[in-house]
């Protein structure tokens, strides 16, 4: 009689962590409140796809994204039903389809060991795990871009996935044009890996279903890329540029916000980043297959041009400075794929790159204690002492706090990063010297082997990916915890009943609020009013300005007196709730937000007089 086939310990530790990424998904998908960019995807979706409005129309809503960003959520909403539940229910099943892709990916690439860490760093990340459960394009890029590596990774894909994985890869391009600088490398690798009649088919069909995705929408779908030509050369593309001056355009950002936005970049995204960094400085110099060493040149070329180009898009402009974390969404599989294929190839190992890899260790320690400067800064700067011989010639120490303020005269929340740096970077020291102890006088034995560079990283991936969970435990619960998406479909529900068919609606909601709209039929709207963050502009043609879907001061009074109802939030920009309150032309209309209003900013509903 056969005895029954054990499951192996690796593969139930990755089952393990696949439970663990699909149980915490549930729970962010249930519990996070809704942003600007979600809600405002989906409602233009949904207009989009009841055929109401179309992606670029004059005179219709901004569509300042690819259309395929607004396309797929609406689709999926006219086919189920519209609303926030529908929506990231969807986003979940895209998630588990792009964690199954990565899983084959890892395991062919690095092998079993390899899938598991992978698994279980998605798992253990709040960031993928938060943003991966909301109804956002991050989702939907970042299940496409997977399959395109399941596709053509490694040595002999049929030529039936190549050209899938070509066609989808314009559908990534389609969905956020900001991913198009991959296409030209995907057709590339593929020449490089799978030879001529391979890169000709990929560049054929790639090129025919890009060329047809900009016959649909031509001419006005050049606005996608006229903002990034010089407006000097390209002149018979003015046309497709609104020519206005958005008011985000006159913030003072400060380089504190940048840094901080560093900051939460590197917590958020740890494993990723210094896993990156690490691969690059410990590059093997032999590989088991010519095919692995083109797959890693590939994906890390991949990773590094999306990294410059998404860190300029955030950190260097003035529209979304704290994007920079989110944007790692999009492209975050090809960082983590390198990583795999590289440390599974082994390591190329010397003092100075040793020397490079401990420097490079620091500064990623020093920016994910710079990230807590809320919890350690204060504490630091009185507890990190430095010696000192005062007037008297006696040998005294003076605090961190002491030194930033009267040396180098900074201010107090500067004076805290700065000690919550030091005090990451002190931590980063104290592990290496532990590592060392360990391995000088014990018999330690790490899984990498006996490459201390190599083992050093390691340990500081494995503090990265453990310490935010921890730190961050117990603080997910809010009022709304595992109801929000109930309660945000009550309210919406309820403001829809407290407003008459055929009404015409005068919205100054916020970003988070947007998606109650999806609740509501057979009312009308402004469209340029219905756009998170950009549909408002200081200055510009009326007409123009109209014709792409945007509005300034001038529309917004003349809106104003034509709409039949008004939807306010108090804290919209230039728009005092007050105005609203105190004029005899407007009266209150009962409209109760109930439980969402214990996690979410309160609505205030208006109608016009007869």
């Amino acid at each position: 009689m056969k005895s029954e086939r054990k499951l192996p310990l690796i593969e139930i530790v990755t089952l393990l962590g696949v439970m663990i990424f699909v149980a915490r998904s549930l729970y962010f998908a249930h519990s996070s409140l809704s942003i600007g960019d979600e809600g405002a995807y989906l409602f233009k979706g949904l207009v989009f796809a009841r055929g109401e409005f179309s992606p670029f129309e004059n005179y219709g809503y901004w569509t300042n994204k690819a259309p395929l960003a607004f396309l797929i959520p609406g689709e999926i909403q006219y086919w189920f039903g519209a609303g926030l539940r529908e929506a990231r229910y969807f986003a979940l099943a895209v998630s588990f389809l792009m964690l199954a892709g990565v899983w084959i990916l890892a395991n062919r690439l690095g092998g079993k060991n390899w899938a598991a860490v992978v698994m279980w760093v998605f798992a253990l990340s709040d960031a993928n795990t938060s943003i991966y459960s909301q109804a956002l394009s991050q989702g939907l890029v970042a299940c496409m871009l997977t399959w395109v590596f399941v596709c053509i990774l490694d040595k002999k894909r049929p030529l039936w996935q190549i050209i899938l994985a070509s066609l989808l890869s314009v559908v990534i391009v389609m969905t956020r044009q900001n991913m198009v600088v991959f296409l030209p490398l995907l057709v590339l690798y593929i020449f490089w890996q799978h030879g001529k009649n391979a890169g000709l088919w990929s560049l054929a069909s790639s090129a025919s279903l890009f060329i047809l995705f900009h016959i649909l929408y031509w001419p006005n779908i050049m606005q996608l890329w006229s903002l990034w030509l010089p407006e000097s050369l390209t002149p018979f593309l003015d046309y497709s540029r609104p020519f206005a001056v958005f008011g985000y355009e006159t913030f003072n950002i400060t380089n504190l916000s940048r840094i901080q936005s560093v900051a939460i970049g590197v917590q958020h995204h740890f494993f990723l980043l210094c896993g990156f960094a690490g691969a690059l400085i410990l590059f093997p110099s032999k590989w088991k297959s010519a095919s692995q060493f083109k797959s890693a040149i590939f994906l890390g070329a991949s990773f590094i041009s999306l990294f410059l180009m998404h860190t300029w898009a955030s950190l260097f402009n003035q529209f979304c400075i704290q994007c920079f974390s989110p944007y790692q969404m999009f492209y975050s599989v090809a960082g983590f794929l390198f990583i795999v294929i590289v440390f599974s190839n082994g390591v190329s190992d010397s003092k100075i790159r040793r020397a490079i890899l401990f420097i490079v260790l620091l500064i990623f320690a020093a920016g994910l204690g710079s990230y807590y400067f809320q919890r350690t800064g204060e504490w630091s700067l009185a507890a990190i002492q430095f010696p000192r011989v005062n007037s008297t010639g006696h040998f005294t120490f003076a605090s961190l706090g002491e030194v930033l303020t009267y040396i180098f005269n900074l201010p107090l929340d500067v004076q805290k990063r700065v000690g919550a740096a030091l005090t990451g970077a002190f931590v980063g020291i104290v592990l290496m010297i532990l590592y060392w102890i360990a391995q000088r006088f014990t018999s330690i034995k790490n899984w990498t082997g006996h490459n201390a560079s190599l083992a050093t990283l390691n340990l500081f991936l494995l503090v990265g990916v453990i310490l935010p969970p921890a730190a961050n435990a117990g603080t997910y619960a809010t009022p709304c915890s595992t109801n929000f998406l109930t309660y945000y479909e009550q309210a919406g529900r309820a403001l829809a009943e407290a407003i008459p068919p055929d009404s015409l609606i005068y919205w100054k909601g916020s970003g988070r609020h947007i998606a109650m709209l999806l609740y509501m039929d057979d009312v009308r709207y402004f469209p340029p009013q219905i756009t998170a963050g950009a549909g408002y502009v200081r200055a510009g043609d009326l007409e123009r300005l109209l014709r792409f879907g945007l509005f300034s001061d001038e529309m917004d009074s003349q809106w104003r007196e034509s709409a039949d109802y008004f939807i306010i939030w108090k804290g919209y920009p230039n728009t005092r709730l007050d105005d609203f309150q105190n004029d005899p032309r407007y009266e209150p209309v009962s409209f109760d937000m109930e439980n969402l209003a214990q996690c979410e900013d309160v609505l205030y509903l208006f109608r016009k007089r007869p």
